[in-house]
């Protein structure tokens, strides 16, 4: 089923229907730092870990511990802070999560002890968890529906140049002496003080505020930010919830309650059927081309991960041409038939190998826009962050368990036969989609409870 609505025809345009403006592109520019000291606190500590290791004289189970911990804490800012956004508000979540990336990245220049590193990592990954549904609530509900899908794939796009930055960061860094790891996990305090200072002037989202009786209130921010000319008698129809106390996780049932079971399996399942096989493949990927018989491991990852960047971009392009269910399938088709071409075929030459590899990346690249486009489009206001908390929550338990796992199975079972576990997996993430992936471009935010209806389009 196709969700579509018509502007409001009450004078002046919908704020969905609205023109594109500068504010517009300074909500989506600061929308993209959370991701994107996202990428970079992950990132870096890829460069940063083998000489921790040996400064803090880790163990295995210390070492795993501190590369997992952001995952953990990924998990809990997902369910405990998406309920609390939907219940506190946008922007005064929006401020403090990245007041948090600030103090904690800092204060690891000061560790002297692993759990130390651990438990700030923890709060690190806690921040990084709530900041996705932050973000894309607050985006979603501010940029008209032309821009939402591209600004809301922009956030992946965010992310990788991030995780790009900090290893050329990294890099920079080496040379300065047995601490260079404690500078190189500090730096992360650069972009992270950079954003919230931008992020500061972001006004409350209108429809977060009309959904909380706020009305005039809500009006005041279209007016000063949107201009005179854009209607905000829609807010008039925004359900509206009696503005309670509370940690806001009450949500958590209220979603499954309202009828949102569909579109939070939906969410989940994609989501989750993208990441876990991505997730692992891009940590172990040296040595899974090695295993393929490739020599230059880390020149071909290199090459791989720059075509993934361009697989996001090409997302971006077209998720508003071809829509949201064409891309999805699409991708997963493609990712699961190179997945299993090189599960199967005998394959002798370096180039094919790397070929599929980068083809792997690519496709899920280019869908993996999506992660903060349905889950955004698919809950009304008042429990939007709370389902993209619970589809991110979900999502990092599926990258954790892959990444932990991967090593384990390829023990046991070959290369081959581990990538033929994440073909079951992407070719489940196909059904799925394929039996529940609605088409959402032409969704105004007003009708969102039409989508709860997702059938084949």
């Amino acid at each position: 089923m196709s969700v579509t609505s018509s502007s409001t025809t009450s004078g002046g345009s919908s704020l969905d229907d609205a023109p594109v403006s500068s504010f517009h592109r300074r909500i989506m520019a600061v929308a993209m730092g959370g991701p994107f000291c996202d990428g970079y606190l992950l990132g870096v500590m890829g460069v940063a870990l083998g000489l921790i290791t040996p400064a803090l004289a880790l163990d295995t189970l210390w070492t795993g511990l501190v590369a997992a911990s952001v995952l953990i804490g990924v998990f809990i800012g997902g369910v405990v802070f998406g309920p609390i956004t939907d219940r506190v508000g946008r922007h005064l979540m929006y401020v403090l999560n990245l007041a948090a990336f600030v103090v904690f990245s800092a204060l690891q220049f000061f560790v002297a002890e692993a759990w130390q590193l651990v438990v700030l990592r923890l709060l690190i990954g806690v921040a990084i968890g709530a900041d996705y549904p932050i973000a894309s609530a607050l985006t979603t509900e501010l940029v008209p529906r032309r821009l939402r899908g591209p600004a809301l794939s922009g956030l992946v796009l965010a992310w990788w140049v991030g995780y790009g930055v900090s290893y050329w960061v990294g890099w920079a860094l080496t040379g300065l002496g047995d601490d260079a790891w404690r500078w190189m996990l500090a730096s992360g305090t650069v972009p992270a003080l950079v954003f919230l200072v931008f992020r500061a002037g972001i006004p409350e989202s209108p429809r977060w505020l009309a959904s909380r009786g706020r009305i005039d209130e809500a009006r005041a921010v279209v007016r000063e930010h949107l201009g005179p000319d854009v209607d905000a008698d829609e807010l008039l129809a925004e359900p509206q919830r009696e503005q309670r106390g509370g940690s806001g996780l009450g949500n958590l049932v209220e979603i499954f309650k309202r009828g949102y079971t569909v579109p939070v399996v939906f969410c989940s399942v994609f989501w989750i059927c993208q990441v876990a096989p991505a997730f692992a493949v891009r940590s172990f990927q040296p040595q899974m081309l090695s295993a393929f018989g490739v020599e230059s491991t880390y020149g071909a990852s290199a090459l791989i991960t720059t075509l993934a960047v361009a697989g996001i971009a090409l997302g971006l392009v077209v998720v508003n041409r071809i829509g949201r269910r064409p891309l999805l399938i699409s991708t997963f088709a493609c990712i699961t038939v190179s997945l299993l071409a090189l599960a199967v075929l005998p394959l002798h030459w370096a180039f094919l190998v790397v070929t599929l590899f980068a083809a792997f990346q690519f496709f899920e690249a280019a869908g993996s826009g999506l992660q903060f486009v349905y889950p955004s489009e698919l809950f009304p206001t008042d429990l939007r962050a709370t389902g993209v908390g619970i589809a991110t929550a979900m999502s990092r338990v599926g990258s954790a368990t892959s990444t932990f796992l991967l090593p384990i199975a390829a023990d046991d079972l070959g290369v081959r036969g581990t990538l033929g576990i994440a073909v079951v997996i992407t070719l489940a993430g196909l059904v799925v989609s394929y039996f529940l992936a609605p088409e959402t471009k032409d969704l105004a935010l007003k009708d969102v409870g039409l989508a709860k209806a997702v059938s084949r389009s």
